[in-house]
């Protein structure tokens, strides 16, 4: 007799119609309230209110970009010890275990982040679901992964074929080696590579303080000149903001740097507008040279968050210390 799976489906409780239940649509609730809060108790504070839309975007924001990154991670860490699961897989069933048996037996091994997916398989089998089902479902759970959904997918063409289940999957954990250490090769030829892009950015940063530090002056001195004397040409460095009007779309970078400065507290007049400029050169290119990192090193701009953050975190701390030892 054969059993038969019936699958029934749950009925849709009022928890589960509920907006708020769904993990994902928290950050950007949270970044709504705060910037709520943010406009009711604080709209006349320009700085303040700054701050709270800064923290409003980085609760929306940063939550999804570190859970690209840790499902990264994971990924990586799994197709680690793939070729492993595969081989004693393969040496299982040479024993004379068959397939359904092998899997069951390899969910008490410890094979790392890819131990709690071979646990599933080998509940889903306990539960009487096909193997190939089984198999399936394995593969959409690591759908972020190339090699271990190419993988599943010949071992179940071989299964259903009645081929030679276990020299199939010695081949696969032998291509699979050889693809993982050329990938090792790869990351250790482009950690070169990415440390030239951090040395590339901190010589940035050191060119954009630089200018801070000669600019600042020039202005200061310009500015002091300006309301004595007037300067012989009329050279010299000034207020770019100075003509701008109320609605003028053309002067819309000053009316930003001039919420930035008042945000970190960057000075006044044309000092702040070149300070809030150099801050954004810093942290935008701090942001977009992390994920050319990742790029290069992994493979994947979501890699690149990692870099990003320590990037944008280093260049911003450097620019306000700095700034506020007067150096620049």
């Amino acid at each position: 007799m054969m059993l038969q799976v019936i699958k029934i489906k749950k009925p849709k409780t009022a928890a589960g119609k509920n907006f708020f239940s769904d993990p994902v649509r928290l950050p950007p609730i949270a970044a709504v309230i705060i910037l709520a809060a943010g406009i009711i108790f604080f709209r006349g504070d320009v700085g303040l209110l700054g701050n709270f839309v800064i923290i409003s975007m980085l609760v929306g924001v940063v939550p999804y970009l570190a859970a690209a990154y840790l499902k990264h991670e994971r990924i990586r860490l799994a197709e680690e010890q793939f070729p492993v699961f595969m081989r004693d897989l393969a040496e299982a069933q040479k024993a004379g275990s068959n397939l359904p048996d092998a899997l069951r037996n390899a969910s008490k091994t410890d094979y790392g982040r890819l131990s709690a997916e071979i646990k599933k398989v080998s509940d889903q089998l306990s539960w009487g679901i096909p193997l190939q089902e089984v198999l399936d479902r394995f593969s959409a759970r690591m759908k972020g992964s190339d090699i271990i959904t190419r993988s599943v997918r010949i071992i179940n063409e071989a299964y259903s074929s009645g081929g030679n289940i276990s020299d199939t999957m010695e081949s696969i954990a032998t291509d699979v080696s050889m693809i993982r250490e050329t990938k090792k090769e790869r990351t250790a030829v482009m950690a070169q590579h990415i440390t030239m892009v951090y040395i590339i950015y901190f010589v940035f940063i050191a060119i954009v303080l630089s200018l801070s530090n000669t600019l600042i002056p020039m202005l200061n001195l310009n500015l002091g000149v300006a309301s004595g004397l007037s300067l012989s040409g009329g050279g010299g460095f000034s207020d770019p903001c100075s003509s701008c009007s109320a609605g003028n779309y053309m002067c819309v970078s000053c009316s930003s740097f001039s919420t930035l400065s008042l945000i970190f507290s960057l000075g006044t007049g044309a000092i702040s507008y070149y300070r809030a400029l150099f801050l954004s050169m810093v942290i935008v290119q701090g942001i977009f040279t992390g994920l050319v990192a990742g790029q290069i090193g992994s493979n994947s701009a979501v890699a690149g968050a990692k870099h990003s953050f320590i990037m944008t975190a280093i260049g911003f701390g450097v620019f306000m210390i700095v700034l506020r030892l007067g150096i620049a």
